[in-house]
Protein backbone atom coordinates (compact mmCIF):
# COMPACT_ATOMS: atom_id res chain seq x y z
CA UNK A 1 0.00 0.00 0.00
CA UNK A 2 2.88 2.38 0.75
CA UNK A 3 4.00 1.75 -2.81
CA UNK A 4 0.68 3.06 -4.17
CA UNK A 5 0.71 6.04 -1.79
CA UNK A 6 4.18 6.99 -3.04
CA UNK A 7 3.02 6.83 -6.65
CA UNK A 8 -0.13 8.85 -5.98
CA UNK A 9 1.89 11.65 -4.39
CA UNK A 10 4.17 12.14 -7.40
CA UNK A 11 3.86 15.29 -9.51
CA UNK A 12 2.35 13.28 -12.38
CA UNK A 13 1.13 9.98 -10.94
CA UNK A 14 -0.20 8.73 -14.29
CA UNK A 15 3.37 8.25 -15.58
CA UNK A 16 4.19 6.00 -12.63
CA UNK A 17 0.88 4.14 -12.80
CA UNK A 18 1.49 3.36 -16.49
CA UNK A 19 5.11 2.31 -15.82
CA UNK A 20 4.05 0.08 -12.93
CA UNK A 21 0.66 -1.02 -14.24
CA UNK A 22 1.27 -4.74 -13.65
CA UNK A 23 1.87 -4.17 -9.95
CA UNK A 24 -1.00 -1.66 -9.68
CA UNK A 25 -3.35 -4.11 -11.46
CA UNK A 26 -2.37 -6.79 -8.93
CA UNK A 27 -3.45 -4.43 -6.16
CA UNK A 28 -6.57 -3.21 -8.00
CA UNK A 29 -7.55 -5.88 -10.57
CA UNK A 30 -10.73 -3.98 -11.46
CA UNK A 31 -8.59 -1.12 -12.78
CA UNK A 32 -7.19 -3.42 -15.48
CA UNK A 33 -10.72 -3.86 -16.85
CA UNK A 34 -10.86 -0.08 -17.38
CA UNK A 35 -7.91 -0.14 -19.78
CA UNK A 36 -9.24 0.07 -23.33
CA UNK A 37 -12.86 0.21 -22.11
CA UNK A 38 -14.52 2.63 -24.54
CA UNK A 39 -17.17 4.81 -22.95
CA UNK A 40 -19.17 5.32 -26.17
CA UNK A 41 -20.54 8.60 -24.91
CA UNK A 42 -20.24 12.19 -26.17
CA UNK A 43 -19.10 13.27 -22.71
CA UNK A 44 -15.95 11.18 -22.90
CA UNK A 45 -12.87 11.41 -25.11
CA UNK A 46 -10.79 8.76 -23.29
CA UNK A 47 -11.30 5.13 -22.34
CA UNK A 48 -12.12 4.63 -18.66
CA UNK A 49 -8.50 3.97 -17.65
CA UNK A 50 -7.07 7.04 -19.41
CA UNK A 51 -9.90 9.16 -18.04
CA UNK A 52 -9.09 8.00 -14.51
CA UNK A 53 -5.39 8.79 -15.00
CA UNK A 54 -6.20 12.29 -16.23
CA UNK A 55 -8.39 12.88 -13.17
CA UNK A 56 -5.66 11.59 -10.82
CA UNK A 57 -3.16 14.00 -12.41
CA UNK A 58 -5.68 16.85 -12.28
CA UNK A 59 -6.44 16.92 -8.56
CA UNK A 60 -4.10 18.57 -6.05
CA UNK A 61 -1.34 16.49 -4.45
CA UNK A 62 -3.50 15.25 -1.57
CA UNK A 63 -3.69 11.51 -0.85
CA UNK A 64 -7.44 11.63 -0.15
CA UNK A 65 -8.12 13.32 -3.49
CA UNK A 66 -5.69 11.18 -5.45
CA UNK A 67 -7.11 7.94 -4.03
CA UNK A 68 -10.65 9.18 -4.71
CA UNK A 69 -9.70 10.03 -8.27
CA UNK A 70 -8.11 6.61 -8.78
CA UNK A 71 -11.28 4.80 -7.71
CA UNK A 72 -14.03 7.25 -8.75
CA UNK A 73 -14.90 5.48 -12.04
CA UNK A 74 -13.31 2.05 -11.54
CA UNK A 75 -16.77 0.47 -11.37
CA UNK A 76 -17.85 1.66 -14.81
CA UNK A 77 -17.10 -1.55 -16.74
CA UNK A 78 -19.34 -3.47 -14.32
CA UNK A 79 -22.44 -1.31 -14.86
CA UNK A 80 -22.06 -0.41 -18.54
CA UNK A 81 -25.20 -0.42 -20.68
CA UNK A 82 -25.97 0.88 -24.15
CA UNK A 83 -29.19 2.48 -25.27
CA UNK A 84 -30.90 1.89 -28.61
CA UNK A 85 -28.50 4.40 -30.23
CA UNK A 86 -25.41 2.51 -28.95
CA UNK A 87 -24.64 5.34 -26.50
CA UNK A 88 -22.88 4.09 -23.38
CA UNK A 89 -24.30 4.72 -19.90
CA UNK A 90 -22.90 3.97 -16.44
CA UNK A 91 -25.89 4.31 -14.15
CA UNK A 92 -24.96 4.35 -10.47
CA UNK A 93 -21.32 3.57 -11.28
CA UNK A 94 -20.33 5.46 -8.13
CA UNK A 95 -21.89 2.72 -5.99
CA UNK A 96 -19.89 -0.03 -7.72
CA UNK A 97 -16.74 2.12 -7.66
CA UNK A 98 -17.23 2.66 -3.95
CA UNK A 99 -17.76 -1.07 -3.33
CA UNK A 100 -14.47 -1.77 -5.10
CA UNK A 101 -12.71 0.90 -3.05
CA UNK A 102 -14.16 -0.39 0.24
CA UNK A 103 -12.96 -3.90 -0.59
CA UNK A 104 -9.51 -2.48 -1.34
CA UNK A 105 -9.60 -0.43 1.90
CA UNK A 106 -10.47 -3.53 3.89
CA UNK A 107 -7.75 -5.62 2.23
CA UNK A 108 -5.11 -2.98 3.01
CA UNK A 109 -6.52 -1.97 6.44
CA UNK A 110 -6.89 1.70 5.58
CA UNK A 111 -7.63 4.02 8.48
CA UNK A 112 -11.36 4.60 8.99
CA UNK A 113 -11.27 8.40 8.70
CA UNK A 114 -9.28 8.19 5.44
CA UNK A 115 -11.53 5.42 4.11
CA UNK A 116 -14.69 7.41 4.92
CA UNK A 117 -13.44 10.60 3.26
CA UNK A 118 -12.46 8.76 0.08
CA UNK A 119 -15.68 6.76 0.07
CA UNK A 120 -17.84 9.89 0.34
CA UNK A 121 -15.94 11.62 -2.44
CA UNK A 122 -16.44 8.60 -4.72
CA UNK A 123 -20.14 8.39 -3.88
CA UNK A 124 -20.83 12.09 -4.48
CA UNK A 125 -18.42 12.99 -7.30
CA UNK A 126 -21.27 13.16 -9.84
CA UNK A 127 -23.75 14.98 -7.61
CA UNK A 128 -25.66 17.90 -9.09
CA UNK A 129 -26.28 20.24 -6.15
CA UNK A 130 -29.00 22.14 -8.00
CA UNK A 131 -31.11 18.99 -8.36
CA UNK A 132 -31.07 18.13 -4.65
CA UNK A 133 -34.19 18.56 -2.56
CA UNK A 134 -33.86 20.12 0.92
CA UNK A 135 -33.42 16.80 2.72
CA UNK A 136 -30.72 15.69 0.28
CA UNK A 137 -28.98 19.04 0.63
CA UNK A 138 -29.01 18.78 4.43
CA UNK A 139 -27.64 15.23 4.16
CA UNK A 140 -24.82 16.39 1.90
CA UNK A 141 -23.94 19.21 4.31
CA UNK A 142 -23.87 16.69 7.17
CA UNK A 143 -21.49 14.44 5.25
CA UNK A 144 -18.98 17.09 4.17
CA UNK A 145 -17.31 19.76 6.28
CA UNK A 146 -15.87 22.82 4.50
CA UNK A 147 -12.63 21.02 3.60
CA UNK A 148 -14.68 18.11 2.29
CA UNK A 149 -16.75 20.42 0.09
CA UNK A 150 -13.57 21.95 -1.35
CA UNK A 151 -12.16 18.46 -2.01
CA UNK A 152 -15.43 17.34 -3.60
CA UNK A 153 -15.34 20.19 -6.07
CA UNK A 154 -11.64 19.66 -6.80
CA UNK A 155 -12.53 16.09 -7.79
CA UNK A 156 -15.57 17.23 -9.80
CA UNK A 157 -13.48 19.85 -11.60
CA UNK A 158 -10.72 17.40 -12.49
CA UNK A 159 -13.29 14.85 -13.60
CA UNK A 160 -14.91 17.39 -15.93
CA UNK A 161 -11.58 18.57 -17.34
CA UNK A 162 -10.80 14.93 -18.24
CA UNK A 163 -13.94 14.82 -20.39
CA UNK A 164 -15.00 16.38 -23.68
CA UNK A 165 -14.03 20.08 -23.81
CA UNK A 166 -17.50 20.79 -25.14
CA UNK A 167 -18.77 20.49 -21.55
CA UNK A 168 -16.08 22.50 -19.75
CA UNK A 169 -18.50 25.43 -19.54
CA UNK A 170 -19.92 23.59 -16.50
CA UNK A 171 -16.87 24.66 -14.49
CA UNK A 172 -18.66 27.93 -13.76
CA UNK A 173 -21.67 26.00 -12.44
CA UNK A 174 -19.41 23.88 -10.25
CA UNK A 175 -17.83 26.98 -8.75
CA UNK A 176 -21.26 28.47 -8.06
CA UNK A 177 -22.44 25.21 -6.43
CA UNK A 178 -19.30 25.04 -4.28
CA UNK A 179 -19.76 28.61 -3.05
CA UNK A 180 -23.44 27.90 -2.33
CA UNK A 181 -22.54 24.90 -0.17
CA UNK A 182 -19.69 26.70 1.60
CA UNK A 183 -21.99 29.60 2.43
CA UNK A 184 -24.54 27.19 3.85
CA UNK A 185 -21.86 25.75 6.17
CA UNK A 186 -21.37 29.10 7.95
Amino acid sequence: MDYLKQILLQDKPSDYIRENSDKIFEMIPELKLCKGFNQNNIWHVYDVFEHILHVVDGVPKDLVLRMSALFHDVGKPFVYTEDENKVGHFYFHWNKSNDIFLSFASKYNLEDSFKNMVSNLILYHDINVDKLNNDELVNLLNIFDKDGIVRLFELKKSDLLAQNKKFHYLLKEYEREKIKLLNMKK
